[in-house]
């Protein structure tokens, strides 16, 4: 790959992913599954994203229900609406600020999302019950397709998702019907069938899409931060601590780890945030190794000697000068653990060890198991989860090779 003089290191691995037909395919997929899971109110759901009403004037439903409790229970959900609408100024920000750089306009975007989140969760708000929070039980929105169908108020209008079904509502009369089916209630279509209870197929698809990466993302990043500790300790330190901690990684590593997930959660439960927190208690092992080799390797260079002898602190020098350089195979990791993550919360989800409150595509694909002649319910989320997996492996790849100086 030609280098430019004066590229900095994000400048060129971008080059690099830019000239990959495979990365940009696996790149995009991946950000229109991002999208779609941010957005997913927005894109499917019952209430109207503008509703005219004679003599109220024009409102907005979906911006208040997006803070609604009974809609969006999950301290997930919370997080990815306000993503919804803090992304375009973000995006603006991020256009403003191009000075800066990528990992400071990284730190500033998180920490304002994280911030919204509290403040939509701290109880900051005088109500008739005491102090409230933005994010909190409300009543569910009156002004969706099913009222608007059935009203004969003249001059009434408003303007519906694309899809006009949330993922856990079902509907009477509409057990297995065909993608393209009009829903008798609403007057809108499913536009992918549905399913075995009557729920819209094309709804869960977009809600299982945050399932998924919140599942992959979460389980990923906590066995990447406990295999990063171990493996930091094991790599730096050396001796009986390195003997202690490796035999710990190989009892892990004897294990097979698909089978231990499903032990936990038959023991624990179902919940996504129990399935997602043994994914990534379970998957830390390969992280400890590869992090105790990289940490081996640079602990014998000059700069920790120099290090050393300036008297800083093995703190310091494990996290603050080691580890930069140890990152590389790392983001590689990352990028295969989270499509890895993806393929064991769908595969649960297939077998019934999966939340049966969450969208699943793994759960879409087991009623498909059972329903086999309705072929809507196989193609439809097993294409979801093999276009994620194989776009995150695509990138992965990718970056393997764009970080890899022998192979540039």
């Amino acid at each position: 790959m030609a280098e430019r003089p004066g590229q900095s290191f994000g400048e060129r691995i971008w080059a690099h992913l830019r000239r990959s037909p495979g990365a940009m395919a696996g790149l995009s997929l991946v950000a229109l599954a991002f999208l779609a899971a941010i957005y997913a109110p927005f894109i499917s759901g019952e209430a109207a994203l503008l509703w005219y009403e004679p003599g109220q004037g024009l409102s907005s439903p979906v911006l208040v229900d997006i803070f609604n409790r009974w809609s969006y229970r999950r301290p997930h959900d919370l997080v990815f609406n306000l993503a919804a609408l803090l992304l375009p100024p973000l995006a603006v920000g991020w256009w403003a600020l191009r000075r800066w750089s990528v990992g400071r306009r990284l730190r500033w975007s998180l920490g304002l999302l994280v911030l919204a989140t509290a403040a939509c969760w701290a109880p900051w708000l005088p109500g008739a019950n005491g102090w409230q929070s933005v994010w909190r039980e409300r009543a569910l929105p009156e002004r969706n397709a099913a009222v608007l169908a059935s009203s004969t108020v003249a001059g009434r209008w408003a303007l519906m998702p694309p899809i006009p079904h949330r993922y856990d509502s079902t509907w009477q009369g509409a057990v297995l019907v065909p993608p393209g089916t009009v829903n008798p209630a609403t007057g809108a279509r499913f536009w992918l069938g549905t399913d075995s209870v009557g729920k819209d197929v094309a709804a869960q698809l977009v809600m299982g899409a945050r399932i998924s990466l919140t599942v992959g993302l979460v389980a990923t990043g906590l066995a990447m931060s406990i295999g990063l500790l171990i493996g930091a300790a094991s790599g730096f330190f050396g001796g009986w601590i390195d003997l202690v901690l490796q035999r710990i990684v190989e009892i892990m590593l004897c294990f097979p780890t698909f089978i231990l997930i499903l032990t936990v959660v038959a023991m624990l439960g179902r919940d996504v945030f129990i399935i997602m927190t043994v994914i990534g208690l379970t998957a830390w092992a390969g992280t400890a190794r590869l992090v105790r080799g990289e940490f081996m390797a640079q602990a014998v260079r000059d700069y920790v000697a120099a290090g050393q002898v300036l008297g800083l602190s093995r703190r310091r020098l494990m996290f603050r000068h080691i580890l930069p350089n140890a990152l590389t195979p790392l983001l590689i990791s990352a990028t295969f653990g989270v499509a890895g993550a993806v393929g064991s919360e769908a595969a649960l989800s297939f077998i019934g060890l999966g939340d049966p409150t969450a969208a699943s595509w793994g759960a879409l694909l087991e009623q498909g198991r059972q329903n086999i002649k309705y072929a809507w319910l196989i193609y439809v989320p097993g294409l979801a989860v093999f276009a994620l997996v194989t776009a995150l492996n695509l990138v992965g790849n990718a970056l393997r090779e764009a970080l890899d100086p022998k192979r540039r």
